[in-house]
């Protein structure tokens, strides 16, 4: 699963998926089967998406952007620990350390 660290919350659902959609720097190379993505907050999981598409950014052409869709999930709202620095990242859900 791809985790998106966000500095701010914006204050819609829509703004959010904005937020998280684009302009990422990872290899797209990584992103090969990664089929869903969080938003994180300081630990909290805002939201999961499923990945429809990724690609390059087309604004920041060095970047990735994504093709999000909402979904339920019962990871939504839980905290966990995670500290690294990067804020786009891939991660194993069964390594997630739940706080």
């Amino acid at each position: 699963m791809i985790v998106i660290k966000v500095s701010e919350v914006p204050n819609s659902k829509e703004g959010l998926r904005d937020r998280v959609r684009r302009a990422w720097r990872i290899s797209l190379d990584r992103l090969y089967n990664q089929e869903e993505l969080m938003a994180v907050y300081k630990g909290e999981i805002l939201e999961v998406y499923k990945v429809l598409s990724y690609g390059r950014d087309q604004i920041e052409e060095k970047r990735v952007a994504f093709e999000l869709e909402e979904i339920p999930s019962e990871l939504k709202g839980k905290k966990i620990s995670y500290k690294t620095a990067n804020p786009c990242t891939i991660v194993d859900v069964e390594n997630l350390e739940f706080v």
